[in-house]
C-alpha cells in the first residue's frame, strides 16, 4: 500500500510540474506586443500638445515586380566558381588553363523566396518533426495546431490552379508538324514517279561466322544454319571503336570448343635390367628383383638412335 501511495504522489507532482511549465511558457501570439511598449517618450506625445493639422490622404503601398538583374561579367563569375571548386579538392587552376567565356550580358532569373513550413502542437507548443505525431505529448497533428508561415489565401490558390490548368491545356494541344523542306527532284526517264535526292547511306551487311552466309535485312537468324546473330558475326562496315563490346541487338556468342592442335606423337621409354630382364618402374634406379643399379648396359626401349655423323665416319 505504501508503494502505491508513493507512486500516486509522484505522478501527481509530475503532472503539476508539466502544467506549470505549460502556463509559464510564452505564447507565440504575444511576441509582437512588447514592440509597442518600446516606443520612446519622444515619439509618444499627449493629445493636448498636438496641433491641428490637415488630414493627409493615405497612399496604399502597391507591390511592384522586382526588376531583373543583368550580369555583365559572367565569365569572371564562372572562373571564380571554378577556382573555389578546385580549391575544395586541393587543386590549383592556372590562369592559362581556364577558357573564359564571352562576357555576354546574362539576365538573372528572379524566383520567389521559399520558406520552410513548420507546424507546432497546440497542446505543448512543441515543433513537429517529420512525423505527424508530437514527440512530447504524443498528440496527432490536427487543424488546431498552428502553422508558420500562415497558409495562402484562397485567391492565390485559385491563381495557381488556373495557371496549372492553362499549362496542361497548352500541352494537350496537338503539335503542328514542321513544314517540309524543299526537295530536289529529277524527272524519271521512264515516265514514272520523280526521283528525289536523298543523302547517301551505306548498307550494313552481317555475315554468319559459322557458314559465311549473309543475313537477310532486319533478320537475326541465319537462313542456312539457324544461328542467332551474335557478337562474333562480322559486320561490314565494321565499327569496333564505337561498339567495342558488340553491336546492338546481338546475342552472346555460343560456347565453342577450342580448335584441335597437332602435336608430335610421343612414346613412353622403358628400361629393362640386363641381369634378370625385369622392367624398371618409373623413377626407380635399382632393380626390384636383383637390386641391379641402372647403368650404361641397361636395356632401353626404344633404343637411342646413333647420330648421323657416326655412320659417315664408320663407327
Amino acid at each position: 500500500m505504501s508503494t502505491s501511495q508513493s507512486d500516486a504522489k509522484h505522478d501527481g507532482f509530475s503532472k503539476v510540474l508539466s502544467r506549470m511549465k505549460t502556463v509559464l511558457r510564452r505564447d507565440p501570439s504575444t511576441k509582437a506586443t512588447p514592440a509597442v511598449a518600446r516606443e520612446t517618450p519622444a515619439q509618444v506625445q499627449p493629445e493636448s500638445s498636438k496641433a491641428p493639422t490637415q488630414s493627409k490622404p493615405t497612399v496604399e503601398p502597391t507591390e511592384t515586380a522586382p526588376e531583373p538583374i543583368t550580369l555583365s561579367n559572367w565569365g569572371a563569375i564562372q572562373e571564380e566558381k571554378a577556382r573555389a571548386l578546385f580549391a575544395k579538392y586541393g587543386l590549383t587552376l592556372e590562369p592559362g588553363e581556364w577558357k573564359a567565356a564571352r562576357d555576354v550580358p546574362v539576365q538573372r532569373v528572379v524566383k520567389p523566396i521559399r520558406m520552410r513550413v513548420r507546424r507546432t502542437c497546440h497542446r505543448c507548443q512543441t515543433t513537429y518533426g517529420p512525423d505527424r505525431v508530437c514527440v512530447n505529448c504524443q498528440h496527432v497533428r490536427c487543424k488546431k495546431c498552428p502553422r508558420y508561415p500562415a497558409p495562402k489565401p484562397k485567391d492565390e490558390q485559385e491563381r495557381t490552379e488556373t495557371a496549372l490548368q492553362t499549362i496542361l491545356a497548352q500541352k494537350a494541344q496537338p503539335v503542328q508538324p514542321k513544314p517540309r523542306e524543299h526537295q530536289l527532284t529529277l524527272p524519271s526517264r521512264t515516265g514514272g514517279q520523280d526521283l528525289i535526292r536523298k543523302p547517301i547511306r551505306q548498307r550494313v551487311r552481317r555475315t554468319c561466322h559459322r557458314c559465311n552466309t549473309l543475313f537477310a535485312p532486319h533478320a537475326t537468324e541465319c537462313a542456312s544454319c539457324r544461328h542467332l546473330r551474335c557478337k562474333i558475326c562480322p559486320r561490314d562496315p565494321a565499327k569496333h571503336d564505337k561498339y567495342p563490346d558488340g553491336y546492338p541487338g546481338d546475342a552472346e556468342p555460343p560456347f565453342e570448343p577450342p580448335a584441335r592442335t597437332w602435336k608430335k606423337p610421343r612414346q613412353r621409354v622403358r628400361y629393362t635390367c640386363h641381369e634378370c630382364s625385369t622392367v624398371y618402374r618409373s623413377g626407380q634406379k635399382n632393380c626390384a628383383n636383383c637390386g641391379q643399379e641402372k647403368c650404361a648396359e641397361t636395356i632401353r626401349d626404344p633404343c637411342v638412335p646413333l647420330p648421323a655423323n657416326m655412320y659417315t665416319f664408320g663407327f
